[in-house]
């Protein structure tokens, strides 16, 4: 067994942030000062200030997917489905549209079409469930 060599504290520091690079824990990395003083203030133990930490690095993966995957969807304009006028379009079921939104036809590997003449929202509602789509985890992209 390697016995780890003992650091002072300041020399700790200054190895975490080549670390948190080189595993691609950017956010913690680009916030680290800020977080600990976060924990720090209001008092937490290891496991709490662990999961902060955590929480800061998978919220912006999640926020770099969103971006990469709409920004490889090239929608033409953003659109969402809570925008949409359903008022407006009494012929459209909101529910099944809710039920679409929950991206589950992506998962299955089906299709959805969407018919009907010019200017009842059709390009709208494609542009808002892909962007569920996105959001929820649905699409991959290569990294």
């Amino acid at each position: 067994m390697v016995a780890a060599k003992k650091l002072k504290p300041v020399e700790m520091i200054g190895d975490l942030e080549p670390m948190l690079t080189r595993l691609k824990l950017t956010a913690i990395r680009d916030q680290l000062e800020t977080l600990l003083d976060q924990a720090a203030r209001a008092e937490m133990n290891l496991r709490e200030a662990l999961t902060m930490l955590c929480t800061a690095e998978v919220a912006r993966k999640d926020e770099r997917r969103i971006q990469m995957g709409l920004s490889i969807a090239k929608f033409p304009f953003v659109r969402t489905l809570e925008a949409f006028e359903y008022d407006a379009q009494p012929s459209v079921d909101p529910k099944q549209i809710r039920d679409l939104a929950t991206s589950r036809w992506v998962a299955n590997g089906d299709s959805v079409l969407l018919l009907g003449p010019p200017g009842v929202g059709k390009t709208h509602r494609a542009v808002a469930l892909g962007r569920e789509a996105i959001v929820r985890g649905y699409c991959h992209f290569p990294p």
